[in-house]
């Protein structure tokens, strides 16, 4: 099974699998930015299929998998719902085929949906054969036992990113040194999972075999989103992984979107607090 990871998002392959991983559209979010913060940006759904589309086409995607938070509004009744959704759900089932697990946003969402999308289980689904598959899920929820077997799960939900500063001199207003926040950028965490934890916290039976694994969190495939900034102190990841001790955030690993190593987050933590004593 080969793993790629391109624009924010996952491609699996394998022998019978071509398939594309993405988190958290949060279709209508720039709405809600002009609702509440008077901020206007144009709608990210042409954006976000035009992005899908390319991937789809370059590495001969069978298979999306959507999971979670597919609107922002966590009730349908946000106008942006009934036009974005199916809009851009009846675009993406028409490149191939298109999956949904429901995320912590997407109440009454299968109303929204065209009939050639398939809804799944919030506990997650899972894909590949053999001792090579991948667990999906939002990451709002347990897993199902079956899910929790893949060695590797794969979530959403934290919208990871590393907060960007940058040194700015002015001479002129005799101000040197100045740091300013210069953004966010996507990330990748690779956690170890304590699957012990899960299965005591779901009611699984033990399975002493089988008690470690992986849990990989996907950034928000919307552009807009600034994320969690996992850089930065006292910052905390939500979900039960996390909340219940069975994934340690600060113990994390950091890949940049292009598959680099960036270190902990505990690593990242201690330079950033260095960077702006």
């Amino acid at each position: 099974m080969e793993v790629i990871f391109e624009d924010r998002a996952m491609v699996i392959k394998a022998d019978d699998l071509r398939a594309l991983i993405v988190a958290d559209l949060h279709l209508g979010f720039e709405h809600t930015l002009y609702e509440e913060k008077g901020i206007a940006f144009p709608a990210q759904d042409a954006s976000m299929l035009k992005r899908i589309s390319s991937i789809v086409e370059k590495h001969t995607i069978e298979d999306i998998y959507i999971i979670g938070d597919i609107k922002h509004s966590i009730t349908v009744h946000s106008p942006p719902n009934w036009q974005s959704v199916p809009n851009l759900m009846l675009a993406l089932s028409n490149l191939c085929r298109v999956h949904v697990i429901p995320g912590n946003h997407d109440g009454d969402l299968l109303p929204l949906l065209p009939r050639s999308v398939f809804l799944l289980d919030v506990r997650g689904t899972v894909v590949g054969e053999g001792g090579e598959t991948v667990g999906l899920l939002h990451g709002h929820s347990w897993p199902s036992p079956k899910v929790l077997e893949s060695p590797m799960l794969v979530i959403g939900h934290n919208h990871p990113t590393l907060r960007n500063v940058k040194t700015v001199d002015a001479p002129e207003i005799d101000r040197a040194g100045r740091r300013r926040f210069a953004g966010v950028i996507p990330v990748i965490l690779r956690s170890k999972l304590d699957k012990t934890c899960v299965r005591q916290n779901i009611g699984a039976p033990e399975a002493p075999d089988d008690s470690e694994g992986v849990v990989v969190t996907l950034p928000s495939f919307n552009e807009l989103f600034s994320g969690v900034q996992v850089n930065t102190p006292k910052t905390t990841f939500y979900g039960p992984f996390f909340e219940n001790g069975c994934a340690d955030i600060l113990k994390s690993d950091v890949y940049s979107m292009a598959g680099v190593y960036l270190g902990t987050v505990e690593s990242l933590r201690k330079r950033f607090n260095e960077m702006i004593k």
